[in-house]
């Protein structure tokens, strides 16, 4: 095998580490909303894209409201009694602000102790 296709090869066998949870709110254009706990955070960039997922636990009550508020680029796009999906999708042409994601979402699953479990993805591939 060439050596570049073996860097190439090697990169992306990989696979994701722990990233700052700093660096992927900033790069998801928002924060971490206020009593999130269990807080974990991914680099799940390749050699040529950013990638970031983060996945928190936060009380349910408010929920809609203070992700919309944590997260102003997304909108809530559904919600059914196990959840709400929230969603942004820039045009192809558009660029994010600043060096922020082109895409993100946000997936929260309601849980039986008044929690919610979300995921957020935020990518520019």
């Amino acid at each position: 095998m060439a050596p570049f296709g073996y860097a190439v090869t090697h990169w992306e066998i990989g696979g994701p580490t722990a990233a700052d949870c700093s660096e992927v709110m900033a790069f998801a254009g928002g924060k971490l909303p206020a009593q999130a706990t269990e807080v974990h955070c991914t680099d799940k960039g390749g050699w040529q894209d950013r990638g970031y997922d983060a996945d928190f636990r936060m009380p349910r009550e408010d929920l809609a409201q203070r992700l919309s508020t944590a997260f102003p680029r997304v909108r809530l796009t559904g919600g059914t009694t196990a959840g709400l999906d929230f969603g942004n999708a820039l045009a192809p042409d558009a660029k994010p602000p600043g060096d922020q994601a082109v895409t993100v979402h946000l997936k929260a699953a309601y849980d039986g102790d008044g929690t919610a479990l979300v995921r957020l993805q935020a990518f520019n591939s």
